[in-house]
């Protein structure tokens, strides 16, 4: 039998593993698009220890950790919109990332974590939620699609000198 998961909110303490595990689960969900020197570059930027420690002490931030054992197999992080749309609704929230370990993917914990996410969002009374993801993103797209998520736009995400293109997802809640 495995071991229950332990989902609870991030801490400082946390950082060293949230900055580790965001990069490995980027790197193996997107690293093949870019050369070596933006994903360097990127890494670097997003998750660096500082950046984690910062967000992670971020009020206006949720984070939330999902544990199997001693090892962080999952991250949902949600906060104040920073997507470029043209006139958001007031108090528009933000799923930044949902992340999760190869070994979670089909286990039904992204859906336990979207959940969560829209809990949330409707916690804070605001009237959308919204979240980019890559184009080419066929399962997360799938995935927001089932939750009511629909596609409002487009937009160039960088990572390095890369630019990625995006698709902009909202919810209206």
């Amino acid at each position: 039998m495995s071991e229950a998961l332990h989902i609870r909110l991030a801490i400082d303490a946390d950082a060293p593993a949230l900055a580790a595990f965001g990069a490995k689960t980027f790197l193996e969900t997107f690293g093949h698009l870019y050369p070596p020197e933006d994903k360097e570059f990127f890494l670097g930027q997003r998750f660096s220890l500082e950046r984690t420690l910062q967000d992670i002490r971020d009020p206006a931030r949720v984070m939330t950790m999902v544990y199997r054992g001693d090892d962080l197999v999952a991250f949902l992080e949600c906060g104040p919109m920073t997507l470029p749309v043209e006139a958001p609704e007031p108090d528009a929230l933000e799923l930044y990332r949902l992340y999760l370990d190869e070994t979670q993917k089909g286990t039904g914990l992204a859906h336990r974590l979207m959940d969560m996410a829209i809990n949330w969002a409707r916690d804070q009374q605001t009237p959308a939620l919204y979240l980019g993801v890559w184009s080419q993103n066929e399962r997360a797209k799938r995935l927001y699609t089932k939750y009511g998520f629909e596609i409002v736009g487009a937009y160039h995400f960088k990572v390095g000198n890369t630019l990625d293109d995006e698709r902009i997802m909202r919810l209206a809640l």
